[in-house]
């Protein structure tokens, strides 16, 4: 600990995120820190927003990459991003040559969310609450579980932008993006506010926003 008083970006770092943000921001963000912060490894705590609170709250990670709201006593929170989110449907889907989806259709399909208790799901049935009362919802363990379901035509699928960039592309799904308004998550980071390395936060903030800007 006197070592990382003097230093605050050297020794390992404990980064919480949330499932749907880790396998698409971790990526792009490793070879920017790998250069700024060679002396910090990125210790990795996937897990549900309720989870890494706890662990935020009881010092068992540093920091955590979230969707807002996230309003917890002592927590600071810094927005990083907007993401929208788009419509995923197999290439022979009969929407598949649509230009825009209306967030209200996905009611009238068979939909792949991600189980109860990630936040993600809960957005996209915010954007469409007709998807909760008269549509039909599978639940899968992970997005990329659920993208595979949905090429092998299964039904339909929200992912969020960062899931659909070009390295994601494949011949047997259609992205599709919606219609205004598009439904949309805040991405941020949160940290105790008595934690005392806010360099490394900077770094890793910086690293973010510079990906996302590359993106945009």
């Amino acid at each position: 600990m006197a070592k990382l008083g003097t230093n605050p970006l050297e020794g390992m770092f404990k980064l919480g995120m949330i499932y749907s943000v880790g396998p698409y921001l971790l990526p792009e963000i490793i070879p920017i820190l790998r250069k700024s912060v060679p002396n910090m490894p990125l210790e990795i705590e996937e897990n549900l927003t309720a989870n890494l609170e706890v662990q935020l709250k009881n010092g068992v990670i540093d920091a955590a990459v979230i969707a807002l709201p996230f309003n917890v006593p002592g927590i600071q929170v810094q927005t990083l991003y907007d993401e929208d989110f788009s419509v995923v449907v197999p290439s022979n889907h009969h929407w598949a040559n649509r230009k825009l989806i209306k967030a209200e259709e996905l009611s009238d399909e068979k939909v792949l969310l991600l189980n109860s208790g990630h936040c993600f799901s809960n957005q996209v049935t915010q954007a469409c609450p007709e998807l909760s009362r008269k549509g039909e919802v599978l639940q899968g363990n992970s997005l990329e579980t659920i993208r595979n379901m949905v090429a092998s035509n299964l039904g339909i699928t929200v992912l969020p932008a960062s899931a659909t960039v070009a390295r994601y592309a494949n011949p047997l799904l259609k992205v599709i993006p919606f219609e205004k308004p598009v439904p949309t998550r805040r991405i941020a980071i949160a940290w105790r506010k008595s934690y005392v390395r806010t360099q490394a936060i900077e770094k890793l903030v910086e690293a973010i926003v510079k990906v996302n800007q590359a993106l945009v």
